[in-house]
């Protein structure tokens, strides 16, 4: 099991490849989406990753209202968030459950694939 302090640590990762990727800027200038990241295994750890005007913000605990939740183990989230495995095989496996419209979970996905490529 990964701990919050890990967890945190990928997805600060993950918001640092982010805006090293001046195409996402642009292509999310104006989708504004809050995502709770939801460790199954790890109730001190929930994150919130906001996308506001392009750019994404990090903050710790669980939002009111996500327009998007992503649930799986903390070791799973954990490597997602580092780019160490790729979304499809957990979700399609049923150990990452992604709780939004499909429009988000692709917007998600080419998100993923600019960041690491497949």
């Amino acid at each position: 099991m990964a701990t919050a302090e890990e967890l945190r640590e990928a997805l600060e990762d993950f918001v640092f490849r982010y805006r090293e990727e001046p195409r996402l800027k642009v292509m999310n200038r104006d989708w504004d989406r809050v995502l709770h990241v939801a460790p199954t295994d790890l109730p001190e750890g929930h994150f919130t990753l906001r996308v506001k005007d392009g750019d994404v913000f990090l903050e710790d605990g669980a939002p009111e209202n996500p327009d998007m939740v992503l649930r799986a183990t903390s070791d799973l989230l954990t490597d997602l968030f580092f780019g160490d495995i790729s979304p499809t095989e957990p979700y399609m496996k049923g150990d990452l459950r992604i709780e939004a419209s499909e429009e988000d979970t692709m917007r998600l996905d080419v998100i993923t694939l600019m960041i690491w490529g497949e």
